[in-house]
């Protein structure tokens, strides 16, 4: 009976979520716009690398504990342990928070260090570390507490729509629109999710666990959340590391910004993808924890199936109206269309095994993620040096595509291996 529950939950939860990610798709690809055409080239482009930066660093800074929170939270609510859920929390938005004041100050004493050659849109969004990293944790972990679509919306929904309000405000007192202040609008908006995701995560946790008296485990979280940080990290090295590697190779030209356009088009599978996780990871979690192999291959055939047919859409939408879509950026941004058709292919693999190194994780094989994950990593760099010396944006995309399909193919393959011994 249960697994029957669950089964009808898979099938409405994880279309909402994906209804949710197509709306922040749409949304942020509006700002993308926006951005695109308002900005100067060098201010759009510094401001590319500076998502780029940040999304790398707030994967840092969360130190794995929001991904281990989809393991550990359903397990010790299954289990009535509210003692140890509520120290979870405690010990981890602690943990959070004080990664991500170290990097701003880091980040702060660098750009104090550069001077006027510090790139100003990174050093701001560097320091809304620690607002970005415990907003992400409570996204996890409210996700993880069942309420999924309601950190979802906030997450998805609210987070660019403050941050489009914000570039607004920017048009009607007419300011100058810049990198530094687009940085600055997008840290206001993330101050404001945090705001609303705060307030959610006392409504979410049960009464049972705020009268418990907290239990520390803090060696075994730390101990099982850092594969997960490692991962994450790598995983945000190779996504981000074509712009970074481009504005480093030509930090002249718009190649940096027409990678970026065409990034943040092609790999709006892997935002889909991710969602789906957030539904999907928990009741992973749950199954393994009732040694379930049955419900456990069930869960995982439903995703593979609802992604894989989200994958074959977007992939058929990208090669018909890429270049269609790239128009809408203006004509600096509008000679990508190869780059987007790459990048897609690789997202499209990404997507569809994302699910992979959590399951591996999760069954305590993270040394064999990891191993695989380097190796990924050395082949996303080295070729995307090399490839995008010799190519330029092209050159980039392909580094990322043949990184991509090398890491989730293999752990893929690891997943059905052990899925089998333990059948």
């Amino acid at each position: 009976m249960p697994t029957q529950s669950v089964s009808r939950a898979e099938y409405s939860g994880s279309l909402v979520l994906c209804v949710l990610a197509v709306a922040n798709y749409l949304l942020f690809y509006l700002i993308n716009i926006t951005l695109a055409r308002k900005l100067s080239v060098p201010d759009f482009d510094e401001f590319s690398v500076a998502l780029s930066a940040s999304a790398i660093l707030s994967t840092v800074a969360t130190l794995g504990l929001d991904k281990y929170a989809l393991r550990c939270i359903p397990v010790y609510r299954e289990r009535g342990d509210w003692s140890r859920t509520l120290g979870f929390w405690m010990f981890s938005l602690r943990m959070v928070l004080l990664c991500g004041l170290f990097l701003a100050f880091a980040g702060l004493l660098l750009g104090l260090g550069a001077g006027t050659k510090a790139p100003v849109a990174v050093v701001i969004l560097v320091l809304c570390l620690p607002v970005i990293a415990p907003a992400l944790f409570l996204v996890e972990a409210v996700t993880a507490n069942g309420r999924q679509i309601e950190a979802i919306m906030i997450y998805r929904l609210l987070l660019p729509i403050s941050f489009l309000f914000f570039i607004y405000l920017i048009f009607l007192f007419d300011l100058a629109m810049t990198a530094a202040g687009v940085a600055c609008a997008y840290g206001l908006a993330w101050l404001w999710t945090l705001s609303a995701i705060c307030q959610l995560a006392r409504f979410t946790m049960p009464e049972d666990a705020w009268r418990a008296r907290p239990s520390f485990l803090k060696a075994k979280w730390v101990r099982r959340a850092l594969p997960l940080l490692l991962n994450s990290w790598m995983l945000s090295v190779m996504a981000g590391s074509g712009v970074i590697i481009l504005e480093l190779l030509y930090p002249a030209d718009a190649i940096v910004g027409t990678y970026a356009v065409a990034a943040q088009t092609g790999t709006f599978i892997v935002l889909l993808a991710n969602t789906a996780n957030r539904f999907y990871l928990p009741l992973t979690s749950i199954f393994m924890e009732r040694s379930d192999p049955l419900s456990l291959r069930r869960l995982m055939r439903h995703r593979l199936m609802v992604v894989g047919g989200l994958a074959i859409v977007f992939l058929g939408g990208v090669v018909v109206l890429g270049q269609n879509i790239l128009d809408w950026f203006g004509p600096n941004f509008s000679h990508g269309y190869e780059v987007l058709c790459v990048l897609a292919v690789g997202a499209s693999v990404s997507a569809l095994f994302s699910d992979s190194p959590y399951y591996l994780q999760f069954m305590k094989r993270s040394r064999s993620v990891f191993i695989t994950t380097s190796y990924a990593v050395a082949i996303n760099l080295v070729f995307g040096f090399y490839l995008s010396d010799r190519f330029g944006a092209v050159g980039a995309a392909y580094g990322y595509t043949l990184s991509m399909c090398f890491l989730f193919v293999r752990l893929r393959f690891q997943t059905y291996r052990h899925l089998k011994e333990v059948a």
